[in-house]
């Protein structure tokens, strides 16, 4: 496990746990953002205002306690690997959730410019499904 300035760039978003004012910090104002298909609000941001906005801001509108984990951290070269996992509660249903993810993260500078996701995407939709929903 590394402890370089890259990884601890990357552990320092995590420990943020959603504080914009650290967020700023530590991602590029021309940042991708990319969330894998299937999870919530999936697609690619461009930029720190629309990652703060319309990922991290809906987020934490439809989810209570949303905490992303990581647990291990890999580098190479300008990345950084890690693996963990999101827990939280989903708001309008109350279902609690854990799901893992791996996160590949590019640095520049100090900073992130890039968030490749891949996450266990059933955990959140299990949590967000209301149940007396009738399917299709």
């Amino acid at each position: 496990m590394s402890n370089s300035t890259q990884v601890a760039v990357v552990r320092r978003l995590y420990e943020a746990r959603g504080n914009p004012e650290v967020i700023r910090q530590v991602l590029a104002l021309d940042v991708r953002w990319e969330v894998v298909e299937g999870f919530p609000y999936s697609g690619v941001y461009v930029g720190l205002d629309d990652v703060l906005r319309n990922f991290f801001g809906r987020l934490f509108q439809d989810f209570e306690s949303f905490v992303a984990v990581g647990t291990e951290f890999f580098e190479s070269g300008d990345r950084v690997i890690a693996l963990g996992s999101y827990t939280g509660r989903a708001k309008a249903t109350g279902k609690a959730f854990t799901a893992r993810f791996a996160h590949v993260w590019t640095l520049q500078g100090g900073q992130i410019v890039r968030l490749q996701q891949c996450a266990d995407t059933v955990q959140l939709a299990r949590a967000l499904a209301d149940e007396n929903e009738p399917t299709a």
